[in-house]
């Protein structure tokens, strides 16, 4: 399987993927001023990934641009021993551009963004 699918879309392989599991908690949480007692409800668990990759060609950089499009989109990916799907939005798309450097494709060092679960 490959390690990041966006919809049927089989995403560059990373050299990097960190996932964490943030918890949202209910907009009155927050500490109790008597006592410092955590106080509120958990109203859901949602994912967030920072992906990371290396050289990548102006093509494959392009895919990543248009298939983790601005607003909604769905990503698969491998987490605790099961494939997930889950919809997401972006951040910043950053990258390093490394040019042409000798076959005629233009490169990138590094491209890399997070994702948020909706």
């Amino acid at each position: 399987m490959a390690t990041l699918k966006c919809g049927d879309t089989v995403l560059p392989e990373p050299v990097e993927l960190s996932s964490g599991d943030e918890i949202i908690w209910s907009s009155n949480a927050g500490r109790s001023p008597e006592t410092g007692k955590m106080l509120g409800d958990i109203i859901a668990e949602k994912k967030s990934l920072d992906i990371k990759w290396a050289w990548l060609t102006e093509t494959e950089a392009n895919l990543i641009k248009t298939k983790l499009k601005a607003g909604f989109f769905p990503l698969t990916f491998r987490d605790y021993g099961s494939t997930v799907t889950i919809t997401n939005y972006r951040g910043t798309i950053q990258k390093e551009a490394a040019g042409y450097i000798g076959d005629g494709k233009y490169y990138y060092r590094s491209v890399s963004v997070s994702v948020i679960q909706q």
